[in-house]
């Protein structure tokens, strides 16, 4: 070993220092060192500070160190760093009394100054001569992973076992080392961190990078602490590499293990001093991005791959378990970045085969991503293919078309033009929103349909129904649904007997008809395929396939249907599994899952949820990215639901018009165009903008035809017009039964405009018919959206109808809760007298009572009531307690 002061210690690193010497303070790791070792209740005698080459250790726990002897009450410091050399048990007792006689401590120099260090029991007699000593002291030992002579190692063991109280040991190294450490953390008595603890933070990294004058983006940032993981030596090359570069996202798109200032130090401080075969080991479990021991063993063809992989894990060797799944491993990106770039020297032959062997594995194990992109690393065309044959379907149905296509460009010519291929590109195209890419590529299939026989009439039919399948998809997106749904029903779809081609298909096939309008049929179909893919979700865990996904696309089809039919308790179920379903599979950026937030949105908008707006933003801005072209749908459903917060009312109803999702050109399911009518008509007219009402109604006829819809937004109109005979007559072929709306909430706004035409004729007993019969409609759904759309009049009536409303009592009151509480006028208008009589009101108690109570006349009283019932716009004290409890007044 060799001792030195710590105010002479110098970093033993390959890494330049900035040329300010400044470091980077780890406040992080400074806190729970000190606080393991000082805690009041039970401080740590031992730490351990253990992280592979470069992590920064040595640097954090110098700096640590040095904080320390800043403070009042500083302990004494001993650093220690172990060389190679010092694997003697003379020259451990040597440097021991050298460092605790050089911490610059007087009392400490002169209690060592009589200890012998070639005296066997020196362990025994240092701790009496510390104990008597009675002073804190803290001894570092760095580098200790070179420690491995076993008379060292025991003494070592022995000496901490048994340290006076008043001493902390702080180990520090690479890797643990053959210390019998166990028995210290059973005890309780070692406390201990590692790499993640001592990862930088983002924080931390730009920190590091302005001692280089380099200030990154937060994209920028993001992008290299991917690459680097934290780790403080990748994050100090990127910062010497990045110093004066002209473009730095390019840079750090290109960091990796193959720059020469990466590849140096790699080899100096990682790579030096292993064996040929372990450096052999490395290279051929650096083609896969993780590996289990199975797979190691293939790839090397090494027997006991799994000795390799403990002893690398052990020796902190840039190797972590997958947190997710622990039988997995991988490389840190930068050392598998450069083992990937030195791979070639084994030969080109070689390493085509082990791409093979992981395309193999990978494909065995179900993971048809993976398995495809090793087989085109591999550049072998048959391979390629037949691989592609084999798991088209997993790959459509997984939703991987877009990760398809980029690894296809580096496919050979001949891979790219097969069938599968170009089938996979058709479900990348349609994934991104690019219609026409989708449409040209399946029009091309068309013209070599005699390509797609691959290995018989099985594959050419699992083919044939793909490819109409993905043509009924393209037809959603330009109108021709009717035939593409003709052509997929003529081949035969959902009868394969594979589970997950059939919910696929059937999947395919109920869209169509929800989009067609045939809601009924839709569901029918929709709930086939929900079983098959519910079956081939439980078949999924033998061979890890995908299926909950197509469950998620089931739930989230068949959430829209019940949307369509303005059933928002379904709808809200289905959309909750559904959702459940995409986050647990990470698939939140699916479109499939933002559309299915869409109809979340709806159902809370429905329900007066103040996070309807929310929900429908959040998913418009998913979309936006994901370049589907539903996102301006999404924008406008958004300010529809966001109304009731809107400070620039009338520019948010410019947005619904801009964005409308009932007047949009793209196609639409017309059962959802049509449960939406209602509310957008409603904010057309609160914004007064007639003609937008009337052009509404319009295409309300040409994309439903004869429902009920189409006279409700017309009597919306006659109503707001004041045009009473008018709405009257338009809407009671509605309210008679002879016209049926798409959507069963617009039977709701269908009786509560009957209700509002009768309150202005001033006919209350057929108002409070007209709401009654809303209000029970509303109840099962929990629909409370609606009566807010019909203005306060709705409102009024509610409140004056309070305790009429029988078993819809509590719907009703809950209704009545719902509105926000209007500062009211009412108020204002008492007079103090009368707001004092008010408070008397819900006792009950008589005129003649109140009178007493109030020391005033009867007539008195008698002529405040009325007073109050005027002002509140009441007949009865009964409405006067209720409208006063609405106003906020009681």
């Amino acid at each position: 070993m060799t001792a030195a002061p710590l105010g002479e210690f110098h970093l033993s690193t390959r890494i330049p220092s900035s040329a300010g010497g400044r470091t980077v303070t780890r406040t992080r790791l400074h806190t729970m060192l000190t606080d393991a070792l000082t805690d009041e209740t039970h401080p740590y005698p031992v730490a351990l500070v253990c992280a592979p080459a470069g992590s920064g250790k040595t640097r954090a726990v110098a700096d640590w160190a040095r904080e320390l002897l800043a403070a009042d009450d500083a302990p004494t410091i001993a650093w220690l760093t172990i060389e190679e050399r010092h694997n003697d048990l003379d020259i451990v007792h040597r440097a021991i009394l050298r460092a605790l006689t050089d911490s610059g401590n007087p009392r400490l120099q002169k209690a060592c100054a009589g200890l012998v260090s070639e005296s066997p029991d020196l362990g025994a007699t240092l701790s009496a001569a510390l104990h008597e000593l009675g002073e804190n002291i803290w001894m570092i030992i760095d580098d200790a992973h070179l420690l491995r002579d076993t008379d060292v190692l025991t003494d070592l063991e022995s000496f901490m076992r048994w340290q006076p109280p008043m001493l902390r040991t702080v180990i520090v190294g690479r890797f643990e080392p053959p210390l019998a450490l166990q028995r210290l953390r059973l005890d309780g008595r070692l406390f201990t961190l590692t790499a993640t603890d001592l990862a930088f933070t983002s924080d931390e990294s730009a920190e590091m990078l302005d001692e280089h004058g380099v200030v990154l983006s937060p994209d920028d940032l993001d992008a290299l602490m991917v690459r680097t993981e934290g780790w403080a030596a990748g994050i100090r090359l990127a910062g010497m590499s990045l110093e004066g570069h002209p473009d730095p996202s390019r840079l750090i798109a290109e960091f990796s293990g193959d720059r020469r200032a990466v590849a140096d130090y790699l080899i100096e401080e990682v790579l030096a001093g292993q064996t040929d075969e372990m450096r052999e080991f490395l290279l051929r479990t650096s083609v896969p991005v993780s590996f289990t021991v199975e797979l190691a063993e293939k790839l090397t063809g090494c027997t006991d791959a799994h000795g390799n992989i403990d002893w690398l894990e052990h020796h902190n060797f840039l190797i972590s378990r997958i947190t997710e799944n622990p039988t997995h491993y991988r490389y840190h990106p930068l050392l598998r970045s450069y083992l990937r770039a030195e791979i070639s020297r084994i030969g080109h032959v070689e390493v085509e085969h082990l791409e093979l062997t992981a395309a193999h594995w990978h494909d065995e194990f179900g993971d048809a991503l993976l398995a495809l992109e090793h087989a085109v690393n591999s550049g072998d065309h048959d391979e390629i293919v037949a691989l592609l044959a084999r798991t088209s379907l997993p790959l459509i149905i997984g939703g991987h078309g877009e990760a398809v296509d980029r690894i296809l460009t580096r496919a050979p010519r001949a891979s790219q033009d097969h069938p599968s291929a170009r089938l996979l590109r058709a479900a990348a195209a349609l994934a991104s929103g690019n219609i026409p890419v989708a449409t040209s590529t399946l029009e091309l299939l068309d013209r070599r349909k005699s390509g797609l026989l691959v290995d018989g009439a099985t594959e050419s039919r699992v083919h044939l129904l793909l490819r109409e399948s993905l043509r009924v998809q393209t037809a959603i997106g330009t109108g021709d649904i009717e035939t593409a749904l003709k052509r997929l029903q003529s081949v035969g779809g959902g009868s394969s007997g594979d589970p997950d081609l059939d919910a696929f298909v059937l999947l395919q096939e109920g869209r169509a008809l929800l989009f067609l309008g045939r809601d009924d049929d839709a569901e029918a179909v929709l709930g086939r395929s929900l079983a098959h893919a519910r079956l081939g979700r439980s078949l999924a865990h033998a061979r890890l396939g995908d299926a909950p996904l197509s469950v998620m696309y089931c739930l989230g089809t068949l959430a829209a249907v019940a949307m369509s039919r303005g059933d928002v308790m379904v709808a809200s179920e289905l959309v909750d599994e559904a959702l459940s379903i995409g986050r647990t599979q990470s698939a939140t950026s699916d479109p499939t899952f933002q559309l299915t937030k869409l109809v979340d949105s709806w159902c809370r908008y429905m329900r007066m949820d103040p996070d309807a707006a929310r929900v429908a933003a959040e998913s418009a801005e998913a979309l936006r990215r994901a370049s589907t072209g539903t996102a301006g749908l999404a924008d406008g459903a958004a300010a529809l639901f966001g109304l009731d917060e809107s400070e620039h009312r009338h520019g948010s109803v410019t947005m619904v018009h801009a964005d409308s999702p009932v007047s949009s050109a793209l196609p639409m399911p017309p059962g959802i165009r049509a449960v939406l009518l209602p509310a957008i008509q409603y904010a057309y007219l609160s914004a007064g903008e007639i003609g937008w009402a009337h052009e509404l109604a319009t295409e309300a006829q040409s994309f439903l035809g004869p429902t009920g819809d189409t006279p409700l937004v017309e009597a919306i109109i006659h109503l707001h017009l004041h045009r009473l005979d008018l709405a009257r007559r338009t809407i009671q072929p509605v309210l008679d039964g002879e016209l049926d709306c798409a959507a069963g909430t617009n039977l709701i706004a269908a009786w509560l405009v009957d209700a509002s035409i009768a309150l202005a004729r001033k006919h209350d007993s057929r108002a409070h018919s007209a709401l009654t019969e809303a209000l029970r409609l509303a109840e099962p759904q929990s629909a409370l959206r609606p009566f807010h759309d019909c203005g306060p009049q709705i409102r009024d009536l509610l409140v004056r109808s309070t305790g009429r409303f029988g078993v819809l009592e509590p719907f009703a009151e809950r209704l009545r809760a719902s509105f926000p509480r209007s500062e009211s006028t009412a108020s204002d208008m008492l007079t103090p007298r009368e707001l004092e009589l008010l408070v008397e009101l819900p006792s009950w108690r008589t005129a003649e009572q109140i009178a007493a109570d109030l020391c005033v006349s009867v007539n008195t009283v008698k002529t405040h009531l009325r007073g109050i019932y005027r002002k509140l716009g009441v007949t009865s004290r009964r409405d006067a307690i209720a409208a006063a409890q609405h106003n906020g007044l009681l």
